[in-house]
């Protein structure tokens, strides 16, 4: 059994109480766990153009000073994405994240794979998908691992929180790229209106137009998902029953190989809790209740009782609700196989 720590805590009352992030650090006896002059990466998402969900830098001022006190080297890192937009070469990806308001934490903000996403290490895991697992170049040189992640549903894995942040968020554009192949919808012509909403919207511009309806080339296709949350019509589908499987047990994958020889913790922020991920090129609106801050050594056992609080809050499932397609129960079930973590923990609130 495994330590959660709850904070229980709304969006606003961080904004103004943001040192309570050390108290969890503190019960946590994270100090004990980091050296001096440790290479301490923070793994943030950034947010997309016109996204406002994403974890808020003014949550973090507290956090960097008090790293900077116990004399470590902490730095901001994410790595860039496989679709079109402002995260997919270094340099827009940065200005991106000075745009979002990062730059003030007075840290230097570093994407791990390059300036085109083409940099990565191999690092060897010997599992079911993956014989090897391409990182981010940054990776090899990170002593301590500070994963950062906002909690929220997601269309491919049912819901994001560490294990998403770590598997997707720490790979290389190859890397992103082994967990998606094969996961391609497909446009039901039936219900397709031509209304044109995906093809303008589709970040790899995989979407044709065919007569007066639209198709995908799967070729081209980089699996995000994007087009089946807008489609105004559902007309967008995926074989979900041989895919769901497949793409969660490939993110837990790369999530074992981002903490293969790394110390680590966790932080989920379940505040402002979203339908989708924060890569979403538009404003989402909070869609429950705020729950806290939960931290633990373990990425599993702490989406598992981020999940577990949000349910018994809300009496129901909601990313289910959101996400009937997406079991996400998978990722636990072969976290735990594969030795990433446990879904056994005991929650300390804080």
């Amino acid at each position: 059994m495994v330590d959660v720590f709850f904070k229980r805590i709304n969006y606003q009352q961080l904004l103004k109480e943001p040192q309570v992030i050390l108290d969890l650090l503190e019960k946590a006896n994270f100090k004990e766990n980091i050296k001096k002059d440790d290479f301490l990466g923070i793994k943030v998402h950034f947010g997309e153009r016109g996204n406002k969900s994403f974890v808020n830098p003014n949550f973090l001022l507290p956090l960097v000073r008090y790293l900077k006190n116990y004399k470590t080297k902490p730095f901001l890192f994410d790595t860039n994405t496989l679709y079109y937009g402002d995260r997919m070469n270094a340099i827009d990806h940065i200005s991106l994240a000075k745009g979002h308001g990062f730059d003030r934490l007075g840290i230097p903000i570093i994407i791990g794979d390059g300036l085109r996403g083409n940099d990565y290490v191999e690092v060897e895991i010997n599992k079911k998908h993956f014989n090897k697992c391409y990182l981010s170049l940054i990776w090899k040189d990170i002593d301590f691992i500070l994963c950062l992640s906002h909690f929220k549903g997601h269309m491919l894995t049912g819901f994001g929180g560490a294990i998403k942040n770590l598997g997707m968020g720490i790979a290389s554009r190859r890397g992103k790229l082994a967990q998606h192949c094969e996961i391609y919808p497909y446009i039901d012509k039936s219900k397709c209106k031509g209304c044109g909403i995906c093809f303008n919207n589709c970040p790899s511009q995989c979407i044709e137009k065919d007569d007066d309806k639209f198709r995908i080339v799967s070729k081209l296709c980089i699996g995000c998902g994007q087009c089946m949350s807008l489609c105004p019509f559902r007309a967008i589908i995926i074989n979900w029953s041989d895919s769901y499987t497949l793409i969660q047990e490939r993110v837990v994958e790369y999530a074992f190989a981002s903490l293969k020889g790394k110390r680590s913790i966790h932080i989920n922020f379940c505040v402002f809790i979203t339908k989708e991920c924060d890569c979403m090129n538009k404003e989402e609106k909070g869609y429950c209740q705020d729950l806290g801050l939960l931290l633990s050594y373990d990425p599993v056992a702490l989406d598992k009782a981020s999940l577990d609080l949000l349910i018994d809050r809300e009496k129901r499932d909601i990313f289910k609700e959101i996400h009937p397609e997406t079991p996400y129960s998978e990722q636990f079930t072969y976290a735990e196989e594969i030795g990433l973590g446990t879904t056994d923990y005991r929650l300390i609130e804080v």
